[in-house]
């Protein structure tokens, strides 16, 4: 049924949910899972744009990929306690838009279904749906269950 099931993980409890949900799917299938962290790129102008003036300027991509590659090895191992098997199972951090870099990355994998949670971490309470989610809903080439 499914080959390849791409899940992106922010740390949230929708992506948590989302990781339980695939983590099942993959279970029953055999699939592989891919979990996807990505981080929101900032340019050196925007860096130095920021009122804080450290001594040394750092890349925000730095610090931001940093945290991403935690969160990634978190839901990785988080994945293996539920039992995906290793061999089944790959995490990536990348760089971008979320929206984008999720819909192109399951593109470029030959992913077959993207499992997402309904909010992420700058999720509205108020929304039924956070934007990343209805993006990827909206553009993705395969089906997405929104989770």
């Amino acid at each position: 049924m499914f080959n390849r099931i791409l899940v992106p993980v922010d740390g949230s409890k929708g992506a948590l949910k989302a990781l339980e949900k695939g983590v099942g799917l993959q279970l029953l299938t055999g699939a592989e899972l891919y979990l996807l962290c990505v981080f929101k790129h900032h340019s050196l102008l925007e860096a130095s744009l920021s009122m804080v003036r450290p001594d040394k300027l750092e890349i925000p991509d730095d610090a931001l990929k940093e945290y991403a590659t935690e969160i990634a090895v978190h839901a990785k191992n988080q994945a293996m306690e539920m039992g995906v098997p290793a061999e089944k199972l790959r995490a990536f951090v990348k760089g971008g838009r979320p929206s984008r870099t999720i819909v192109r990355f399951a593109r470029k994998r030959e992913c077959d279904l993207i499992v997402i949670g309904a909010q992420g971490t700058n999720g509205d309470k108020s929304l039924l749906l956070g934007s990343v989610s209805q993006r990827v809903a909206g553009s993705a080439h395969c089906p997405t269950l929104v989770v």
